[in-house]
């Protein structure tokens, strides 16, 4: 790693005003801005809010592999495993390609609704004097991939295994999400007056 890029500071946070925020300035205030922008400026401002809200709609969906798409994962050395997500009646399962890694190099936390899982992959290549690697497509070091879950689930009914290079993780469901049947009082004699 270079002195550059130990010396870099995180960037400023951008303030996004939303429309309750809009609401609340004063009237005055807002009729000037429509008076002195115009018509065809407005509309872009309205389009680039829509696109913006598009793009940070599919970085909540899809986690960090969205955010890495747009190129604003940053420029770690992180590699991201594919992943399959199950919703069943009362589970919700989650399945992680992690050829190669064993249950001692994977951490997985669940912090509300986002299941994480971290860890590091060596495919164990080491090149010497008179080496030269041609082809490298496996990806190694670490990993991290943050799913959300699409129900709440109960943080204390989490089981993970790994098999074969797939890790599995079973979530279950939050009371308050699984189905269940209500019964029907009956209430004979009683009747509705009009």
């Amino acid at each position: 790693m270079s002195t550059a890029e130990n010396n870099q500071t995180d960037p400023e946070p951008v303030h996004v005003s939303t429309e309750e925020e809009a609401s609340e300035q004063p009237q005055a205030e807002q009729s000037s801005q429509s008076e002195t922008s115009g018509s065809g400026a407005q509309k872009s401002i309205d389009r680039l809010r829509t696109e913006f809200d598009k793009l940070l709609g599919i970085a909540v969906e899809q986690g960090e592999r969205a955010l890495d798409k747009l190129g604003l994962f940053g420029n770690e050395a992180v590699w991201i495993p594919r992943v399959d997500l199950l919703e069943q009646e009362d589970q919700v399962q989650v399945y992680l390609d992690l050829p190669g890694v064993t249950a001692e190099e994977i951490n997985i936390t669940l912090a509300g609704n986002m299941l994480t899982v971290t860890g590091t992959r060596s495919t164990g290549i080491t090149t010497t004097a008179g080496q030269t690697v041609r082809m490298s497509e496996r990806p190694s070091g670490e990993f991290r991939r943050s799913v959300p879950m699409p129900v709440a689930v109960d943080p204390d009914k989490v089981t993970a295994s790994v098999q074969n290079g797939i890790l599995s993780v079973v979530l279950e469901k939050s009371s308050t999400e699984k189905p269940r049947q209500i019964p029907i009082n009956s209430a004979s004699g009683a009747g509705f007056s009009s």
